[in-house]
């Protein structure tokens, strides 16, 4: 009878275990997160503060082929009546999710209040599928943290 019962809970944990997935969900890349967008499937835009939240708006990212490689284009907006000066940092990634061509450098400028302007990147080789773009205060600690986090 003992070995029965042994027998039958062997079975019901290989059972148990063989239904349990393993690893992220098929097309899941993050978590969801208020100050990451992962809406479109080739771009993570990244706010890199809560006080741009509603403040800032990072949207429509694009995409096309100049020759064999692919260009990137995404909007900053501002929703303020206020002045920033801001930074923001483009970083390829290949169709899997694996980097390319990082680091990259921060670039500085400043949105007026209500002005939309457009950055664009082209990635660096055929590889360069996919976008991280970063916008952020400055100096901001939290992208010191965001990219200590992805190590």
């Amino acid at each position: 009878m003992r070995s029965f019962t042994l027998a039958v809970f062997a079975a019901v944990l290989l059972w148990v275990t063989g239904c349990t997935s393993v690893g992220p969900a098929v097309g899941l890349r993050t978590v969801p997160q208020p100050m990451i967008d992962t809406s479109h499937p080739r771009a993570k835009l990244i706010t890199g503060s809560e006080k741009l939240l509603n403040n800032v708006a990072v949207i429509d990212p694009r995409f096309r082929k100049l020759g064999q490689l692919n260009q990137a284009e995404v909007t900053v907006q501002n929703l303020t009546d206020n002045r920033y000066t801001l930074e923001y940092k483009f970083d390829w990634e290949d169709s899997q999710g694996f980097s390319i061509d990082s680091p990259h450098v921060w670039h500085r400028f400043t949105l007026s209040p209500r002005q939309t302007q457009r950055f664009q990147s082209t990635g660096k080789n055929t590889e360069a599928a996919n976008i991280i773009f970063t916008v952020r205060f400055p100096d901001d600690a939290f992208i010191e943290y965001y990219n200590q986090k992805k190590k």
